[in-house]
């Protein structure tokens, strides 16, 4: 039986770094390929993206290194499923001598449309047809939905904003709070103490706004929300500080703006249909900016 592939070994991660440094290598990976021109669907991209599931949080990650330390044989759709779901899945050979028994289809399930499968779900037999009315799940924070979660829904590149509408209410956000910022200025007498204010009240606006809110105020009139993509609940201030590093790096003298801006390049770049409209800052928290429930 084939062994389970060495995630660490196939992609040179350090066993010692933590789960967070792993999930923003890997990242960087499904990044680098996407800019090659290596579409989302190649088994390069979705091996990369497997990797990143099972790694890039302890649960997951402790299964994975028990069964790898012990010798347990897993194949990759077994990686996928852990990595959506968070355990292993049941095994579903019986004991003694003959070949392994899959499920069997289920007469009630809808047909399932091998297109939205990965090959590692095609590669088995019955994969999704033992469980009533069950679609496969994508991979968590990269394709076009994720696994109904707390939010009890899906979304799909439709129910998220593109590039330029991302840009857009960035743009507006950005008016917004500059105008507060420089009414608020108004307040201080002293220069320097404005200058420090000033910056202060920039991030109390994004961050402190997406966190406890949902979104920005612009986000909110154009409907959308920004929200965890496993558990669908508001991010926690450290993921909305760490989904907008940029903005805090730009309050470093002088190389912080220049930082910044390559860092507004990249985030932009890396919002597209292929990876549905989920840019690398969003991937690297878990999060997604999507369509407010109704």
């Amino acid at each position: 039986m084939t062994p389970t592939p060495d995630l660490y070994q196939l992609y040179g991660l350090d066993r010692s770094q933590s789960s967070e440094g792993i999930a923003i290598l890997l990242s960087g990976r499904d990044a680098t390929l996407e800019n090659q021109g290596v579409p989302a669907d190649a088994p390069q991209r979705q091996q990369v993206q497997v990797a990143y599931a099972v790694l890039k949080s302890e649960g997951p990650r402790a299964i994975y290194d028990e069964a790898l330390a012990s010798g347990r044989p897993l194949a990759w759709h077994e990686l996928e499923y852990l990595g959506n779901f968070g355990s292993l899945p049941a095994p579903t050979a019986q004991p003694g001598p003959g070949p392994t028994q899959f499920p069997q289809p289920n007469p009630f399930a809808p047909p399932v449309d091998t297109r939205q499968q990965s090959p590692y779900q095609q590669a088995v037999p019955g994969y999704g047809a033992g469980v009533p009315f069950h679609t496969p799940a994508p991979y968590p924070a990269y394709g076009g939905s994720h696994p109904s979660g707390a939010y009890g829904g899906t979304a799909g590149a439709e129910d998220r904003p593109t590039a330029g509408l991302r840009l857009g209410m960035m743009l507006l956000d950005s008016l917004a709070a500059g105008t507060i910022a420089a009414g608020g200025s108004l307040f201080f007498f002293n220069d320097a103490l404005a200058a420090i204010a000033i910056p202060l009240i920039g991030l109390a606006y994004f961050i402190g706004l997406e966190s406890y809110t949902g979104a920005t105020p612009v986000k909110h009139l154009f409907g959308y929300e920004v929200r965890d993509a496993t558990t669908g609940g508001k991010l926690e201030l450290t993921q909305s500080a760490k989904r907008n590093w940029w903005r805090i790096v730009n309050l470093i003298p002088f190389i912080g703006s220049i930082v910044a801006f390559i860092g507004m390049i990249v985030i932009g770049g890396s919002i597209n249909p292929s990876n549905g409209n989920i840019g690398v800052h969003d991937r690297w928290v878990g999060a997604e900016v999507v369509r407010k429930r109704r």
